[in-house]
């Protein structure tokens, strides 16, 4: 029987790869939250809409002001055919005055989430602003998270999109199909989760030296 001590660094890389999962679960589960102006929003309140597409927003981030006329061009297509559009803000200098006075100025007619003790964004694994998330309602499933489209990125812009992600999610839904794409890698800017890293430091920081590794022949 051959026991091996496992290191450090494979119980950080463990960890890491436990709470990608986790942020990457297929069910989401209810929450509730108020709107920028004080309206409660339950996520399975919308059982009887097709889909529930909710967008993560930020203050100032120039890639979500860049991206409004983008969610607002699917909303306008799609809110017809039984699709709720939401925003949720959970930066820790956002608070609700703020996210109110960034939607009048900015023109946001969504409602925008705020998610100001970080719960919901924790559980969704949400690590940027301008990341869309569609979720099918038939089960709860969280079918695709990323970009609207492929139009924007951190270099520049281009004038059209090649792909519309999250049309094409849509329509997938409507169809009763999954979406060609699951996941795809969003740009914004990155929002701070303190628990999150406290986490992670805490599980990097467990003493190895007494653990072993399950016995291999």
């Amino acid at each position: 029987m051959n026991r091996k001590p496992i290191r450090l660094r494979q119980i950080a890389v463990a960890a890491v790869m436990m709470i990608a999962l986790q942020s990457w679960c297929s069910t989401v589960e209810n929450f509730s939250l108020l709107d920028q102006n004080g309206a409660p929003h339950e996520l399975h309140g919308y059982a009887s809409s097709k889909a529930v597409v909710l967008m993560v927003q930020g203050n100032g981030c120039p890639i979500v002001r860049n991206a409004l006329s983008d969610i607002k061009a699917v909303r306008d297509r799609y809110a017809p055919k039984n699709i709720t559009f939401l925003m949720i803000n959970s930066n820790l200098q956002d608070d609700v005055a703020a996210i109110r006075e960034e939607s009048r100025t900015w023109n946001i007619d969504f409602a925008v989430l705020d998610d100001e003790e970080q719960g919901v964004g924790e559980a969704l694994g949400i690590t940027r602003t301008a990341e869309v998330l569609v979720i099918d309602t038939n089960a709860w499933d969280l079918v695709y998270r990323g970009p609207v489209n492929d139009r924007l990125s951190y270099e520049g812009q281009k004038a059209t999109a090649d792909r519309h992600y999250v049309a094409e999610a849509l329509d997938a839904i409507l169809n009763g199909l999954r979406p060609e794409f699951d996941r795809v890698g969003a740009k914004g800017c990155l929002i701070n989760f303190p628990a999150r890293r406290r986490h992670l430091h805490d599980v990097s920081s467990i003493d190895t030296r007494n653990v072993v590794a399950p016995s291999t022949r």
